[in-house]
């Protein structure tokens, strides 16, 4: 069975981009992963600076008389003392969704907690005199999954075609 074979890639975080409007929903890419994949609708995604270490993901499973929820929660930890630190902090409170950018050219989406979101990210703080520390936290019906980049090579990547170069 291909989903219990060997995953042969091993990314790391190279890149984080926040939301602060738009709607991403379940894709409708077959073949893809249909529910658990995202596609986006007026989202512009902004990136963010990182660095070296300064970003953290996780994901846990808990179950209820519900079903199984996953807990996501993303960490990203930036400079804080220079003259827009409270203006960043601020603006960083307002994300709605978070994609975290893959060495493996994919972006794993964080945010999106059912069919379409249905609650924002619970988002927190933490400061000292030189680094702050953002912790993203969200939980949702199904573990997180990857969102369609639809600016590769100019074309929605929901048409259907192949492009050789």
């Amino acid at each position: 069975m291909e989903l219990l074979d060997k995953v042969r890639v091993n990314p790391n975080i190279c890149g984080i981009e926040l939301a602060f409007k738009g709607q991403v929903t379940a894709a409708n890419i077959p073949e893809w992963q249909q529910f658990y994949n995202s596609g986006m609708a007026g989202t512009d995604f902004t990136p963010a600076h990182i660095g070296l270490g300064s970003v953290s993901f996780g994901e846990e499973s808990e179950e209820s008389a519900a079903g199984i929820s996953y807990k996501q929660s993303v960490t990203i930890r930036f400079p804080s003392t220079d003259g827009n630190r409270s203006e960043r902090i601020a603006l960083v409170q307002k994300a709605i969704y978070i994609k975290l950018k893959l060495t493996n050219g994919k972006d794993l989406i964080i945010g999106r907690n059912d069919f379409v979101q249905n609650a924002r990210p619970k988002i927190k703080t933490k400061t000292n005199i030189k680094t702050a520390e953002v912790e993203f936290q969200t939980v949702s019906i199904f573990p997180s999954g990857f969102v369609s980049d639809t600016n590769s090579i100019g074309l929605p990547t929901l048409i259907p075609i192949s492009l050789y170069l």
